[in-house]
């Protein structure tokens, strides 16, 4: 079973760093938490796709 969940993390990794998934939507194809996929990301060097003008957007978004 923990192979599987590795190699699921793995995939959706590989997704996520060609930008072909968001970061909730590769931690949901794993199985895992958003803080579980951050943090296995962070270990494999993974840069995040989630820059400042994003979290700007955010903000301005939350708000409102």
């Amino acid at each position: 079973m923990k192979a599987i969940t590795e190699w699921k993390m793995e995939y959706a990794a590989r997704l996520y760093a060609e930008n072909k998934l968001t970061l909730e939507r590769a931690a949901m194809d794993a199985n895992v938490s958003v803080r579980e996929m951050m943090e296995y990301l962070k270990q494999r060097k993974i840069p995040s796709q989630y820059d400042l003008e994003d979290l700007e957007e955010d903000m301005k978004a939350f708000y409102r």
